[in-house]
């Protein structure tokens, strides 16, 4: 059997854009309910406005795209995906860490789907049975992105403070350094365009006609 070229994980999963006729309605073994269909776009929505209507036609189309990969790329290009479950589950139990109550709520809500065997796609079925979980984290990933870039961030810096002051950073710790750092970084750049405005005249005054 022949296999296209391997995709990288990191890649966006290949959503078609939306068709008038939808032609199917399964992925892979999996019938797709047109009721299900719609409660997984609703809680999209309530996780992401901004993010995609999708029909079973979209979805099946992925799951013949995920079908096309080497079997040894499937599982790595869901868990590329799925991974970030865990930095949502971190940021949500550290006590050093603390969400807005609406963009908590999100990140229970995804979590909580993602838990569930039976959602759109069982979890047992072979291969595409993850598929609706991290379909669902790509769709809603934009109103994450933000935070978890951040949290990142926080954690590096918190494994700094530690080796270097042996204490551990909170939230506000990091705010702080992270503000100063801009300040620090907005003077430097205005001083940096003073002395070049300065250079600018100077250079002008000798300026052979």
């Amino acid at each position: 059997m022949r296999h296209s070229a391997p995709t990288p994980a990191g890649s966006p999963l290949p959503l078609p854009r939306a068709r008038s006729l939808r032609r199917r309605h399964s992925a892979g073994s999996v019938d797709l309910a047109e009721m299900a269909i719609e409660k997984f776009n609703t809680l999209v929505h309530q996780l992401c406005l901004e993010a995609p209507q999708i029909d079973a036609d979209a979805i099946a189309s992925v799951a013949r795209w995920l079908d096309s990969q080497p079997p040894d790329q499937r599982e790595m290009l869901l868990q590329s995906r799925l991974d970030r479950m865990a930095e949502l589950e971190a940021m949500k139990q550290d006590p050093d860490w603390l969400l807005d109550p609406a963009q908590m709520h999100r990140v229970e809500l995804m979590l909580d789907y993602v838990a569930r065997e039976n959602d759109l796609i069982p979890d047992e079925i072979p291969v595409h049975g993850r598929l609706d979980d991290a379909l669902l984290l790509e769709l809603a990933w934009p109103v994450f992105a933000e935070d978890v870039e951040d949290y990142r961030d926080f954690c590096r810096y918190r494994e700094e403070t530690m080796a270097r002051d042996q204490r551990r950073a909170t939230q506000s710790d990091w705010l702080r350094a992270r503000s100063e750092e801009g300040a620090l970084w907005e003077q430097l750049h205005r001083v940096h365009e003073q002395h070049y405005a300065e250079t600018r005249t100077h250079v002008s005054l000798f300026r052979i006609t």
